[in-house]
């Protein structure tokens, strides 16, 4: 049995943009974050979630699911949201081109966070139930609670 660390949880990019954004999860989630946080959990993801969020904002507000106002306030809550980021090593890349390889996918960028958590020996925390499912593994947390 594998014994994760509680004091790192990676966050992908579909539970941050949920927790930024306007949604009916964003509060469990800021609870579940904030109970973590006081307990000096560090959050942590790999570099791309910059990237995945700053995207997932514009798509929001080009896709009229967010007002103007909304898309700035969540941007620059993302700017100082109290997360590390990791950048991809040789290792973390080949961890992820594996897991890209094995859930049959066509991109890697929910490999990195599972790369990551692997090697963290630690939960990844996720809104996508689809990656959940396809993962299969206890320390890949659902935490999406409304679709």
């Amino acid at each position: 049995m594998i014994v994760l660390r509680s004091d790192v949880v990676v966050i992908d990019a579909s539970t941050s943009y949920r927790l930024f954004i306007p949604h009916s999860d964003q509060a469990f989630l800021e609870l579940m974050i904030n109970e973590r946080r006081r307990k000096g959990c560090l959050l942590v993801a790999p570099t791309l979630w910059r990237y995945e969020v700053t995207s997932a904002i514009t798509r929001a507000l080009q896709q009229n699911i967010v007002t103007a106002a909304e898309a700035a306030q969540a941007f620059a809550v993302s700017l100082v949201f109290p997360i590390d980021l990791v950048v991809p090593n040789d290792e973390l890349t080949r961890a992820a081109f594996q897991w890209t390889l094995k859930l049959k996918r066509a991109a890697a960028y929910d490999s990195f966070y599972l790369a990551l958590a692997e090697q963290l020996a630690c939960e990844l925390w996720t809104t996508d139930q689809r990656l959940a499912n396809a993962v299969g593994k206890p320390w890949v947390r659902y935490l999406g609670q409304a679709e």
